[in-house]
């Protein structure tokens, strides 16, 4: 246990970098705290997006601090995330113009496809920008792009991986962890849900529900992003350093890709 400089007692959380803790007011009332969380996140809370924020401060030699409500409750499981409400919570995300201004006024850029192939290529750990197939992936996606239009491009969460969801004791849903959110095709986070978590014969009564047509442009989008999807969670389990989740992620990624030649 310490204490930081507004007299909370902090409790480290496990797996998140040493950033976040459990803090303990004066009166006794639990808080989520976290440090150098992304300034977004006050918009986010009030959309009702992610926990409500109870306080924001930027402190002298340590950066932003954010203190949210302590949720009682659980992370999702696989079979949560086909819930009417995660994709409630994307389509209030996606379609937020409020979001939008707020993210461009923070200076948020625009990525358009092959931005996001070119950021995992930089980004991505020394073993995996050495592995061939996984390059060989990305050589794929760059040389099929798919269509982009800044004008409709939303602000996406960029891994929506269910543990990134909490359910409360009361029954509300909300998001969090916001390092990986930017600007581009909301498609971004629709093929990674859709790949991870919605059986193949579900897609076209989920697209329709989000609003989207069931077509052959809208399926070449989803295998598009769908791999640079599986690529990002390659990535988190190395990060992680849990390799046998990074394997079965490439497994899954390859089953992925011939699914999808078998289907074209």
């Amino acid at each position: 246990m310490q204490f930081d400089t507004s007299n909370l007692q902090l409790q480290s959380i496990a797996g998140n970098s040493g950033k976040a803790f459990k803090g303990l007011r004066s009166d006794g009332t639990p808080v989520f705290v976290k440090y150098e969380m992304p300034p977004i996140v006050p918009a986010l809370a009030r959309e009702q997006i992610t926990p409500p924020v109870l306080a924001n401060n930027n402190e002298v030699g340590v950066g932003q601090r954010i203190e949210q409500e302590w949720l009682n409750g659980r992370t999702l499981t696989r079979q949560d995330m086909s819930s009417k409400q995660v994709r409630q919570i994307l389509m209030r995300m996606h379609f937020s113009r409020i979001l939008l201004n707020q993210a461009l006024q923070l200076n948020y850029t625009y990525l358009e496809p092959q931005d996001l192939v070119y950021r995992w290529q930089k980004e991505a750990p020394t073993r995996l920008g050495q592995n061939g197939y996984l390059q060989s992936v990305c050589q794929d996606l760059l040389s099929n792009l798919p269509s982009f239009r800044q004008e409709v491009a939303t602000f996406v969460h960029g891994d929506l991986h269910h543990k990134n969801w909490v359910e409360t004791t009361s029954g509300l849903v909300y998001l969090t962890d916001w390092e990986t959110a930017c600007l581009t095709d909301r498609m971004m986070d629709v093929a990674y849900l859709l790949t991870h978590y919605i059986p193949r014969p579900m897609w076209e009564d989920w697209l329709k529900e989000y609003g989207y047509k069931y077509n052959r442009t809208v399926l070449n989008k989803i295998y598009w992003y769908g791999q640079l999807g599986y690529l990002n969670q390659i990535t988190k389990h190395i990060e992680s350093y849990d390799v046998e989740a990074a394997n079965k992620e490439i497994y899954a990624l390859r089953q992925f890709r011939q699914s999808f030649y078998k289907e074209v």
